[in-house]
């Protein structure tokens, strides 16, 4: 993956690609790309559109792998999937239990490093629909990059 400065060049083709990437199971730079674009002068609704849009589209990638393996499908990526599952065993159990407890609401703490993969997968595998699915990943997505752009404005604002 290119570094947040050459991305940030790419202008928004490069932070959707950062933020697609970054809403998969891949560590990306997307808020660091953001703020960059922001600060440089890219209107701040288009830019956490964009980042929005690309995040929750990778999201749904390990969204529809859980729902792949839960329905038994695979091979080599179900094999993958379940060694990560046995190796987050406890965390995806909590994240389970926190879905059949709250709901797809939870989702929308999706954005959390680390933490919001594993509940992005137990959507897939206990079949949370997709509507609800999508509602509540763009919510907690959204917010969190419209406070790196405001960030990013209050930076520029203040000369930082």
């Amino acid at each position: 993956m290119p570094d947040a400065s050459m991305l940030a060049e790419w202008g928004l083709p490069g932070l959707f690609l950062v933020a697609l990437v970054a809403g998969s199971v891949l560590p990306a730079p997307s808020e660091a790309v953001l703020a960059a674009l922001v600060y440089g002068g890219v209107p701040p609704a288009l830019a956490v559109a964009v980042a929005t849009g690309g995040n929750v589209l990778g999201a749904l990638t390990v969204y529809l792998l859980g729902r792949w393996v839960a329905r038994g499908g695979g091979g080599a990526m179900g094999r993958w999937v379940q060694r990560r599952s046995a190796r987050e065993g406890p965390r995806l159990e909590r994240a389970r239990a926190r879905l059949a407890t709250w709901g797809a609401p939870v989702l929308v703490l999706a954005w959390i490093p680390v933490v919001g993969d594993v509940f992005v997968l137990a959507a897939g595998l206990v079949g949370v629909r997709w509507g609800p699915f999508v509602g509540f990943v763009t919510l907690g997505k959204g917010l969190r990059y419209l406070f790196v752009a405001l960030s990013a404005i209050a930076a520029n604002r203040t000369g930082i």
